[in-house]
């Protein structure tokens, strides 16, 4: 794997309590930058390729937050632009999920279609 200058800026972020989101073209290498950076660490992986893991995610409420991480305080959405509603998901658990590490990758399109830019990192 190609070293990348990004892999340290998401190192210094990751326990901070922000979300971290890696937007980018198809094909660059964001998921394996993260699957690389979580290597031996325990985490809740989400699919949005995966339907179920749409529709569970697009419109959750808290609770349905909570039981969906259960007690992981890493989760870590890949193809996050895919998720209806995404941009409020995110919101929802850094705001109010303080112990949870959030780590989010999409395509470009995410910033564009999702409107999550501005609003919780």
């Amino acid at each position: 794997m190609i070293k990348r200058d990004l892999e340290e800026k998401i190192i210094r972020r990751f326990g901070t309590g922000k979300a971290i989101l890696l937007i980018g073209p198809r094909q660059v290498g964001k998921t394996t930058l993260f699957n690389k950076l979580l290597e031996g660490k325990e985490y809740l992986f989400l699919n949005g390729d995966d339907p179920t893991v749409r529709k569970l995610l697009s419109n959750a409420n808290l609770e349905q937050l909570k039981n969906i991480i259960g007690s992981h305080n890493t989760v870590f959405i890949d193809e996050a632009q895919r998720i209806d509603n995404i941009g409020l998901t995110l919101k929802l658990i850094t705001d109010q999920l303080k112990n949870v590490q959030l780590m989010v990758s999409g395509s470009s399109a995410l910033d564009k279609t999702k409107g999550i830019y501005g609003k919780i990192f």
